[in-house]
């Protein structure tokens, strides 16, 4: 039963969902055997819960801060992640291709003694779309090597990278046709992982590297060496991916694909009135892991209310502040962050439209002309959002109505003469509270019954001093009444509507802030009063 009143109260101050109403009246009508003295009444629930009781029961992304002073707020969080550089520096496959025809004289020495060696030096361009390559160390992908010749003996390829380097070593894959049947053809692959190769050694000084292409060729007696012998390699870097690379990056873009939301849950159920929060406040932090310069901005933070109106936030840096690493600090995070308020941005306006979803986007974008960097395959920018609604504020007949389905189904309703809940109440808080709970038959959107009467103030405001701070609780005891008919009529019903409407206090003329504080909180107690008419069992 503690449960259904953390529900009640939930709903009652803070717009939290209703998960089991019919709980309770259960509990009031599976009476079977059980005489019930209708003069007296019988507590069902005692309960005093605070606004951390309430608001504390969130996701990871949202908790109830207690500030310095005791005084609340409700802390809702975000973090958004840019695509990583492995991600976003694209490694295209490169492809090389060369038919070599033998000249007379390696022919001569292969059909005299049997065998020829002989090596081509080859510059091969390695194809960056978005600047120029100076180092690469891979941490994934393949090089592929294809042969293909006329000669009927044997060929073996050796490709030397002059500048690749794997565990202190040449880096040298080889492949290997041995003659069995016309045409003569060969393949191999092998994982380019920890492997480093510099494309700097060249006249060009970039986006190049120089391979010698060793081949040996073994004659087989058998068979003729003609006069025209070729052979055809080629090589493949396939499925690239790079621990680190470093060169000349442009037109890096880092954006997420599509663009982030968040909920606020503190205004999903609003439903007309007025609410404001006196001092909103949106916390950026950013940390950085790109080695080039960066360029981040938000083009869109949007708050959409349940009724679809719109607030843009204003006040953003552009750019946002985002720290540049130099060359010793590659593999490092910086961190920078800045904060809005009601003094650098329309904020007030943004909270008091009561978003209960936020969407924004972040375009991050790096690279530039002349310099050279250096980029980790998981840099990235990184930010965390804050928004945080202190608890301070006013609330005019500000509305929240939750709909849920109803289903009451009871052992012993034919037996109910009538039923009297009594709650009994002392609210600590600044606020009153006016309620009411009604069954309805959703397909025809009837009305078929209702719990309290018309606008009843469920929770009157606390007494406060001069400067806004509760100094004693306000009582109040109310009665609701079931008898056989309600109970019938609540049979019917499929769904239930709660709607509750705030106000904190206020005169003709003025309508000061309220702050809700940790020691703030309501005492709760129900309970019920029966007359049944009992079918005992002998």
């Amino acid at each position: 039963m503690r449960k259904l009143i953390i529900l009640m109260i939930s709903v009652l101050l803070f717009g939290a969902c209703i998960k089991d109403f019919t709980d309770t009246a259960d509990k009031l009508f599976s009476v079977d055997g059980i005489q019930w003295n209708p003069t007296i009444a019988a507590p069902l629930v005692s309960s005093r819960l605070s606004l951390e009781d309430v608001l504390g029961r969130v996701d990871s992304d949202q908790f109830l801060r207690i500030d310095e002073d005791g005084g609340l707020t409700i802390v809702y969080q975000d973090d958004y992640r840019s695509s990583d550089a492995e991600d976003v520096l694209a490694l295209d496959d490169q492809d090389y291709e060369e038919t070599l025809t033998l000249t007379t004289d390696q022919l001569t020495t292969l059909d005299n003694t049997g065998e020829v060696k002989f090596t081509v030096n080859r510059v091969l361009d390695y194809n960056l779309l978005m600047g120029e390559l100076d180092y690469l160390w891979f941490k994934d992908g393949v090089i592929s090597i294809d042969l293909n010749t006329t000669l009927a003996h044997d060929v073996a390829l050796n490709v030397v990278i002059k500048e690749g380097r794997r565990s202190g070593g040449v880096f040298s894959p080889s492949v290997n046709a041995v003659w069995t049947s016309s045409p003569n053809t060969a393949s191999t692959s092998e994982d380019l992982s920890n492997v480093q190769i510099e494309f700097t050694k060249t006249a060009q000084g970039h986006s190049q590297m120089e391979v010698d292409l060793e081949f040996t060729i073994t004659k087989n007696n058998a068979n003729p060496v003609n006069a025209s012998e070729t052979v055809t390699y080629a090589i493949e870097l396939l499925n690239q991916k790079f621990f680190r690379a470093e060169g000349l990056f442009i037109d890096l873009n880092f954006s997420a694909e599509v663009a982030d939301t968040f909920d606020i849950p503190f205004f999903n159920n609003s439903d007309g009135g007025s609410f404001t929060i006196d001092d909103p406040r949106i916390k950026f932090v950013l940390e950085n892991s790109i080695g080039i310069p960066v360029n981040a901005q938000i083009p869109e933070f949007s708050g959409i209310s349940n009724t679809g109106n719109v607030v843009n936030l204003t006040g953003l840096p552009d750019p946002l502040p985002v720290l540049l690493l130099d060359e010793s600090e590659i593999g490092t995070v910086k961190i920078d962050s800045f904060e809005l308020n009601k003094s650098t941005s329309n904020l007030v306006d943004f909270i008091n439209n009561q978003p209960n979803r936020i969407g924004y986007a972040v375009k991050v974008t790096a690279g530039g002309t002349g310099a050279r960097h250096a980029l980790l395959s998981n840099s990235r920018v990184k930010a965390k959002i804050s928004v945080e609604i202190p608890a301070k504020g006013t609330a005019r007949d500000y509305a929240l109505e939750i709909v849920q389905p109803f289903d009451l189904t009871l052992e012993n309703a034919d037996q109910v003469q009538e039923v009297l809940l009594r709650l009994y109440s002392e609210n600590r808080f600044p606020i009153d509270v006016q309620t009411q709970v009604y069954f309805e038959d959703s397909s025809t959107n009837t009305v078929l019954d209702s719990l309290f009467g018309p606008d009843q103030l469920i929770l009157p405001a606390a007494a406060v001093d001069a400067t806004g701070r509760v100094v004693s609780a306000n009582p109040k005891t109310i009665d609701a009444n079931m008898n056989a008919e309600s109970v019938e009529r609540l049979k019917r019903a499929n769904q239930l509507r709660l709607r509750a409407k705030f106000n904190t206090p206020f005169d003709a003329s003025t309508q000061p802030s309220v702050k809700f504080y940790s020691d703030y909180d309501v005492l709760l107690q129900l309970g019920v009063q029966a007359e049944v008419l009992i079918k005992q069992e002998f």
